[in-house]
């Protein structure tokens, strides 16, 4: 009997020993899960990508709409637009905005942009570089209308946004010839008179609810937000116009941007349950057009300048005409520069903008987008934006760009290399690191818990004890 408990006690060691083993193994690594990026963070990455695609002159595209939004949307996200160098020049984007203005004296949609980015900047529009921009906006005001230059919608607005950025009286005539374009929908076209209903635009409609709730005017708010209600589609985005013409209409980061600007400077939260189609919002809406370079994408198309300009001071909810402080000095994270710099002649399109490697990993919607605008535009109406328009558009957008809500101290980045040489941005978020294109689910090897060895173990031993008692009784010979 002796020798059957020995074997017993042996053979239960030997079923034990992994439970042993396993206890003194380390525990796993918790898995490290990837952190959503902040919106500032998100307005830093596309930032970022606009830096990148900056032309030796300091401007994006040679624009001074786009450029005037990149100086708007750096200072909104806290960085000094002083820094705005090019890779390829020794031109900030500020140079830029002072030689280009002078071209556009007449134009109070561009005037009143430059305007409106060298406030953000810190500057005095009244000598900018040795240039009055205010007294030049001043001139084209026509006191017996209220229009400035030819009255049409962006124009009036840009120049109404830049008197209050510059703390000036809005003549009333001004203010009242803005609403008087106003359709009988609630919305406001490019043009310089009010159109039927169902030919406004979303992106009309945003600019001049903003120029006016600037000015303290709140009374065409209630008709200018059921119009744009009525624009949202089930994404949570908005499209230039939601018509049919061209096929089903698609939300848009341009479209989204200004928007999102407008429901803020109406004291709108975007997304608050109102402005909510199920769980997505404009925000979410927005944030999935951005891809993983940091730029954001037309429908249909690539990520590109164009489209990208005005999103960062949207993202971080900031309207045209809001003070901003950003903090002198601080530059953009670094990029590294495209490795061959183009000159102003050959510089690439839009769509083939130089995106940075940045932290940022895309959202996808599981949503196919159509890869037409719902309605074509004309070329006179964009004074903002340029002529050439996203390779998806049939033709441009005169949308455009809001400082951090959300605090940026906890963040903390640091470049990796990678093969091709392009720092690659790891960042952590409260203590959680996030690493583009790594998702850790788990850890990378898994082994049986010590509770299911250890009931091996047991049941292993509850077999050889039992059957040894059972062999030494003997019941069955009995």
């Amino acid at each position: 009997m002796r020798r059957h408990v020995v074997a017993s006690a042996l053979l239960a060691s030997l079923l034990t020993a992994p439970l042993t083993l396993a206890a003194l193994e380390p525990a796993a690594p918790l898995p490290i899960l990837a952190a959503e990026p902040t919106d500032s963070e998100r307005a830093t990455a596309a930032l970022q990508y606009l830096w990148a695609a900056q032309r030796p002159d300091g401007s994006l595209d040679g624009s001074i709409g786009e450029t005037a939004d990149f100086v708007i949307g750096a200072a909104a996200a806290g960085y000094d637009p002083a820094t705005l160098q090019s890779c390829a020049g020794t031109a900030t984007a500020l140079d830029y905005l002072a030689t280009a203005s002078d071209g556009a004296s007449g134009d109070p949609a561009k005037t009143g942009k430059a305007v409106l980015a060298v406030v953000a900047a810190g500057g005095n529009p009244a000598n900018f570089v040795g240039r009055d921009l205010m007294a030049r906006l001043a001139a084209l005001y026509h006191s017996d209308t209220g229009a400035y230059g030819n009255g049409s919608t962006f124009g009036q607005s840009f120049a109404v946004l830049a008197v209050v950025a510059t703390g000036g009286p809005v003549p009333a005539a001004a203010a009242a010839a803005l609403k008087a374009q106003q359709d009988p929908d609630g919305s406001w076209s490019f043009g310089t008179a009010p159109v039927a209903a169902g030919q406004g635009d979303t992106n009309s409609t945003a600019i001049a609810l903003m120029a006016l709730d600037a000015a303290g005017d709140h009374s065409a708010d209630t008709a200018g937000l059921a119009y744009l209600h009525s624009q949202q589609l089930a994404d949570g985005g908005f499209p230039y116009q939601n018509d049919s013409t061209f096929g089903p209409p698609a939300s848009d980061p341009d479209s989204d941007a200004i928007v999102l600007q407008a429901l803020v400077a109406a004291g709108q939260d975007p997304e608050g349950s109102s402005w909510l189609q199920g769980a997505d919002s404009v925000l979410t809406q927005l944030r999935s057009s951005q891809v993983a370079g940091g730029g954001f994408a037309y429908p249909g198309s690539g990520p590109n300048a164009f489209t990208t300009s005005e999103v960062p001071a949207a993202l971080v909810r900031i309207s045209y005409a809001v003070a901003v402080q950003p903090t002198t000095g601080r530059s953009l994270p670094p990029i590294e520069c495209p490795a061959a710099s183009p000159s102003p002649a050959d510089s690439p399109s839009p769509a083939d903008s130089p995106s940075p490697t940045s932290m940022l990993a895309p959202t996808p919607k599981p949503t196919v987008r159509p890869t037409a605008r719902p309605t074509v535009r004309p070329t006179v109406r964009p004074t903002v934006r340029p002529t050439e328009a996203p390779i998806a558009s049939p033709t441009a957008s005169p949308t455009d760009s809001m400082p951090p809500t959300e605090p940026t101290a906890s963040l903390q980045a640091t470049d990796q290399p990678t093969p091709t040489g392009t720092p690659a941005t790891s960042m952590e978020v409260a203590g959680v690191t996030s690493i583009p294109g790594e998702l850790n689910s788990g850890p990378a090897n898994s082994s049986p818990g010590p509770l299911l060895y250890g009931g091996a173990a047991a049941l292993g031993l509850v077999v050889v004890l039992g059957g040894g008692w059972l062999y030494l009784r003997r019941p069955w010979e009995r």
